[in-house]
């Protein structure tokens, strides 16, 4: 017997004993006459207005052997709610005769029709126990993502009940039978504004699959979600990728709470390619592989204060969203290292003309800084770059984000980005044997250079690929515990680990520039 083969069969033997323990194995006796089986009876015949609780359970049992099952479940909750009245008599007894019979009714009905019935407002049978038939008569069809749809939902409302434990066991169960480790998940934005993100990220997944086929994990396949560009189309997608049974989804690029809320509650790793930083702790299913400012930061900070000495920094930056962010980090990272930021210069990031922020720099410093940060698009270092010469502020080291990681750098400022240090999530150029296969490969496939997005893509398919074809890896449980643990992956963006709470690490590439090129700084 195969390992998911003995899975079901023990699942199977679960929910058989669950039938027997809460269905019982026959009907209590209620003390009155039986009402006749004729076949007058119907789903029409109405109740009497002063009918007994007796007479009642009798009638819902006639309605239950007819398979009329709303109509029986009707006449239960109103005699249920009888036996909840003051002076009803016999309540106990009672209540629990309408109980036994409502289980046995559900153990044979379909959950969508149960879940029809736990819908109407104010009904007094309990609600846990739709809750718990729905639950376990998906998990009978083997609609696992349902299931544990529903199951989960019951132990987030019930969570000190008595059949809790056994609903967490059932859980486990079932994470293990639904877990296809061949098959993965992808929301990417395929149409829309941002398609084009969607069609580089795909090349480098398509590249980590053969990739992984060389290495003789085979017959992997994706399944692609179109997230239109939109973080709500991409919450939707979630939902559909849980019945498709992927073990993981890769993506999306524009996440919402929504979509990490879907993941966590069907136990499905989910690793997105964001640099929101707050996104892994949305659940402990939810990861990020990107590169973020504070990756950058901890590089330079690294590099700056460690192997160059320096100590004495400056920050130049645009007043928007993106300058304000790395100034602030900036700022972290310079106390985290015990160094000194001399200044933090503002400019309008809208100017061509930077001449005054430029002299309000030196006037406050008198440069005596020994490093400046400028955190902004090429296109306007391109142009403060020689405006800092012109006002003869010079002699300093020049930090950059991976904004600065263009052609048009070399070309544009070829006398003034000497001293220049900058990180990026990919290099080319690189010396790692993982990246120079990667670009390499990417080449030769698409006649065309890759950047960070195809090959951050290419990389966290072979992290989900790799981690989850482990021999001791058999749920999503058991696969964010391994990357939530000592997993580490050398890959075209270097080396990359998750800490415990789904947040990369990565091992940034620095990069500075000679002879009119970008040069990987060896550490």
């Amino acid at each position: 017997m195969t390992y998911a083969k003995h899975i079901k069969f023990v699942i199977s033997l679960c929910l058989l004993i669950a039938l027997t323990f809460f269905t019982g194995c026959s009907k209590h006796a209620i003390p009155v006459p039986s009402a006749p089986r004729s076949p007058q009876i119907s789903v029409h015949t109405p109740v009497p207005k002063q009918a007994t609780v007796p007479e009642l359970i009798n009638q819902a049992r006639i309605l239950s052997d007819q398979g009329v099952v709303q109509d029986a479940l009707l006449i239960y909750n109103h005699a249920f709610d009888l036996t909840q009245r003051p002076g009803a008599g016999h309540e106990v007894v009672f209540k629990t005769i309408i109980l036994d019979d409502v289980e046995r009714l559900l153990s044979k009905t379909d959950p969508e029709e149960i879940q029809k019935f736990s819908r109407i407002k104010n009904l007094s049978i309990p609600q846990y126990l739709f809750d718990y038939w729905a639950g376990y008569k998906f998990a009978q069809q083997e609609d696992y993502t349902n299931a544990a749809n529903v199951l989960n939902a019951f132990l987030e409302k019930y969570p000190d009940h008595p059949k809790a434990e056994q609903i967490k066991e059932l859980l486990a169960g079932l994470e293990t039978i639904s877990f296809n480790k061949k098959k993965i998940g992808v929301i990417l934005p395929m149409s829309g504004k941002y398609k084009l993100y969607g069609q580089k990220a795909m090349k480098g997944i398509e590249l980590a699959l053969a990739r992984l086929s060389e290495s003789g994990i085979k017959d992997l396949s994706i399944v692609v979600k179109d997230s239109m560009s939109d973080p709500v189309q991409a919450a939707m997608c979630v939902d559909q990728l849980g019945k498709d049974n992927v073990f993981s989804i890769l993506g999306p690029i524009f996440v919402s709470r929504q979509a990490a809320d879907k993941a966590q509650a069907l136990g499905i790793p989910m690793m997105a390619l964001t640099t929101k930083t707050q996104f892994p702790q949305y659940g402990d299913y939810i990861f990020s592989n990107f590169i973020t400012p504070e990756m950058q930061l901890q590089a330079l900070g690294t590099y700056v204060f460690h192997e160059l000495g320096l100590s004495r920094m400056a920050v130049l930056y645009p007043d928007n969203k993106y300058g304000n962010r790395y100034m602030q980090a900036f700022r972290r990272m310079v106390d985290q290292f015990e160094g000194q930021l001399t200044a933090t210069q503002v400019y309008d990031g809208s100017q061509t003309d930077f001449a005054d922020s430029i002299k309000s720099l030196i006037n406050n410093t008198g440069l005596s800084f020994q490093a400046l940060f400028i955190p902004d698009s090429v296109s306007r270092i391109n142009l403060i770059l020689p405006q800092l010469v012109y006002h003869d502020a010079q002699g300093f080291t020049l930090l950059g984000t991976n904004l600065w990681h263009r052609d048009s750098l070399l070309k544009e400022t070829r006398s003034y980005n000497r001293n220049a240090i900058l990180c990026d999530g990919y290099f080319s150029g690189s010396a790692n044997p993982e990246t120079a296969w990667f670009d390499k490969a990417f080449q030769d496939l698409y006649q065309e250079r890759p950047g960070f997005l195809e090959a951050i893509a290419y990389d966290t398919a072979q992290i989900l690929f790799t981690a989850a074809n482990a021999d001791d890896v058999n749920s999503g449980r058991q696969l964010k515990d391994i990357l939530q643990g000592q997993f580490i992956f050398d890959g075209a963006t270097g080396r990359t680990r998750f800490d415990e709470t789904g947040t990369p690490h990565k091992a940034l590439f620095l990069i500075t520039v000679k002879g009119n090129q970008f040069v990987e700084i060896n550490r």
